[in-house]
């Protein structure tokens, strides 16, 4: 019975993925960003039961890649799709003067004789998302240089990027004073950017620890560090979600660092 532990937890987040996938598409789409949260948590959880029971098999690893891809790929894909969709029927609303309801964007979308209606194409570029992450999933299957770090941002690390942009969005969508437009534009630029990070043949810090001593692990220390200063300034100022994006980014850079840091000494060393 043990040996199908960690397959039904992965289940499980392909479950989550589903989910989030299904409330995208609803008049609640804010509801699929938790279940790829949800689905994260699961992630962790199949691979730490498959450690500890010593299942792990090929069967799982197969397994885990097609949820991750549901969970990571396709859902945060269709979440920012919805989420830039019913941010061009806003401004559709606004520009017709008709009283914004979100919950309403899509019948309005159909009975709408705007004719800036081709912006509804727009949204399309979020299909980027789980085609690129598809392509870092396999690379990553058929990696041997990715024990101790991984080359291009993790797909899980991307989904809840986009996950938590959407949760925003739709906290303060009638509070939202720039042109929405503009901010479709900007979402899917950065919608672009990340999912190009993907495949970005860029070493990025694993955190997983062989020792939890300071030497060896500093770089994560310093991370773990400023993620939790992160957390912490989010929940006093304003929303914990607010947090997840600048966590992402300072992944970022503090690996890029590491990396320059690695190869000034590794100079240093050869004279």
């Amino acid at each position: 019975m043990k040996k199908h532990i960690p397959n039904i937890i992965t289940l499980g987040n392909l479950t989550c993925g589903l989910l989030a996938i299904m409330y995208a598409f609803s008049d609640t789409p804010w509801i699929g960003a938790y279940f790829i949260f949800g689905g994260l948590f699961l992630d962790f959880f199949d691979g730490f039961f498959a450690r500890i029971l010593k299942v792990d098999g090929e069967l799982g690893k197969q397994l885990d890649s097609l949820a991750d891809l549901v969970t990571f790929g396709v859902a945060p894909g269709m979440l920012m799709f919805m989420t830039c969709r019913q941010l061009i029927l806003g401004h559709l609303f606004l520009f017709n003067e008709t009283p914004l309801v979100p919950r309403y964007a899509v019948e309005y979308a159909y009975i709408s004789p705007h004719n800036d209606k081709w912006f509804l194409l727009l949204p399309m570029i979020a299909l980027i998302i789980p085609l690129l992450s598809a392509v870092r999933l396999a690379k990553f299957n058929i990696s041997t240089n990715q024990t101790n770090e991984f080359i291009g941002l993790p797909t899980p690390a991307n989904a809840v990027f986009f996950s938590s942009i959407s949760i925003l969005v739709f906290d303060n969508f009638d509070k939202i004073s720039i042109s929405m437009i503009g901010l479709v534009y900007l979402l899917l630029g950065i919608t672009v950017a990340m999912s190009l990070l993907l495949n970005a043949n860029i070493p990025l810090i694993a955190l997983k620890f062989k020792t939890f001593g300071w030497k060896g692990n500093e770089v994560r220390f310093i991370f773990l560090g400023a993620c939790l200063v992160t957390i912490l300034l989010a929940l006093l100022i304003s929303n914990v979600f607010v947090a997840v994006p600048i966590i992402i980014l300072l992944y970022l850079i503090i690996s890029i660092i590491n990396n320059l840091t690695k190869r000034k000494n590794e100079i240093q060393s050869k004279h």
